[in-house]
């Protein structure tokens, strides 16, 4: 008798699903450019999860992408990461009253992984296109009862819309226009009258809610800032390196000394963040209160450095727009602004070509510089994935 053969029993042995197959490039960025599109409309009919499952399969393939596919894969998977900490942290708000402007820093690195997905994006097309969003600064309301949903528009981008695949475009020839002139602007002249102001040590505090940090990370603590009490110094006594044009009277300096640098090896972000108010009048620029760094002050010049893990420093520079009633960045305000660093990174300055500042902040924001005026605030915030973020002002706040 020959043997039998085994018979399969169907359902027996289950075939094991296949694993979807990996989206390619060009999948990933419509399904990213898909989703911001329904962020701008509703954003609170984005799922966490969908999310998630897009940040993961950017990291995925940006792993094995080279050149401009992976800086555009990295940059849409910080905007989306910056996305789900802003909800996190407006989920927490609503639990337990944190206060709005603990979101700043999200904003801020949303503000700029969009910045770079645009750059990219406009590489792409053929035609020319809309200029990128402008981001408001991160220095988010500090309402106690506003709802979540003033909170999501407070964190978007401004309504201009992000450039999408046009038609083949039909060219026009346009009669030539002479631009109306700009209005020059004397460069202001200042004699400072106070010290740098020295920042007090250990009054390191938390972001939300103020609360004092009791063993806060290395290279946070702020020792001394070139802006004490009402008046900002602007030549004299300089900070403990070599800044470029900082003796200039024809300059704008600031400068922050932290007590320590930031260690070498690091995991937290540092962000370093200057406001001020160029004509020492609260009733101009962004309005008194609307943000938290100036609580007191009106403000027209925002700009920053964020100081990534890996080494990577994005500075930014911002001027408040008073016709838009938001902050100017980009192709609207002149690339003036040089930062610079010791090699340890435990002194940042900011510096200015007085003339051209004031001549950009008048046509932008309406409003003279009077260098004598010049009141502010720096600041040092540091924060991570896990680790909510900390902050130093120098001087204090109010």
């Amino acid at each position: 008798m020959e043997p039998m053969e085994p018979v399969e029993i169907p359902g027996e042995h289950p075939t094991p699903a296949e694993p979807p197959a990996p989206a390619d490039f060009e999948t990933l960025m419509a399904r990213h450019a898909q989703l911001e599109r329904q962020q701008r409309q509703n954003p609170d009919s984005l799922n966490t999860e969908t999310i998630q499952a897009l940040v993961a399969e950017l990291r995925t393939l940006s792993a094995s992408a080279t050149g401009e596919e992976r800086q555009a894969l990295e940059a849409a998977q910080r905007r989306w990461t910056a996305f789900l900490e802003l909800r996190q942290a407006m989920a927490a708000n609503r639990r337990g009253g944190i206060p709005v402007w603990a979101l700043m820093l999200l904003t801020v690195a949303g503000m700029i992984v969009i910045a770079l997905g645009v750059s990219w994006m406009l590489r792409r097309d053929v035609t020319p296109t809309v200029p990128p969003p402008q981001i408001s600064l991160a220095d988010l309301t500090p309402t106690p009862d506003l709802t979540a949903t003033a909170l999501t528009q407070l964190a978007m981008p401004t309504s201009e819309a992000l450039p999408s695949p046009t038609p083949t475009p039909i060219f026009q020839v346009l009669p030539t226009v002479t631009p109306a002139p700009t209005p020059e602007v004397a460069p202001p002249t200042a004699t400072p009258t106070v010290a740098p102001h020295a920042d007090p040590p250990g009054d390191v505090a938390s972001l939300a809610g103020g609360q004092a940090v009791s063993a806060p990370p290395q290279g946070l603590d702020s020792l001394s800032c070139n802006i004490g009490g009402d008046t900002l110094i602007l030549r004299e006594a300089l900070p403990p390196f070599t800044v470029s044009g900082a003796g200039d009277a024809a300059r704008l300096t600031v400068w922050l000394q932290l007590a320590e640098p930031p260690p070498a090896q690091r995991t937290l972000t540092y962000h370093w963040i200057l406001a001020l108010d160029v004509d020492g009048n609260a009733g101009t620029g962004r309005p008194k209160g609307a943000g938290y760094i100036n609580p007191d002050l009106g403000t027209e010049v925002g700009a920053g450095v964020m100081f990534y893990p890996d080494g990577r420093a994005e500075p930014y520079f911002y001027i408040w727009d008073s016709a838009q009633g938001d902050w100017a960045s980009g192709a609207r305000v002149p690339d003036i602004m040089e930062v610079t660093f010791t090699e340890t990174r435990d002194a940042v300055a900011f510096s200015l070509p007085l003339a051209e500042l004031s001549t950009a902040i008048q046509s932008l924001s309406g409003v003279t510089l009077e260098a004598a005026q010049l009141r502010g605030r720096i600041g040092t915030i540091a924060s991570s994935d896990t680790v909510a973020a900390i902050v130093d002002f120098c001087p204090d706040l109010p």
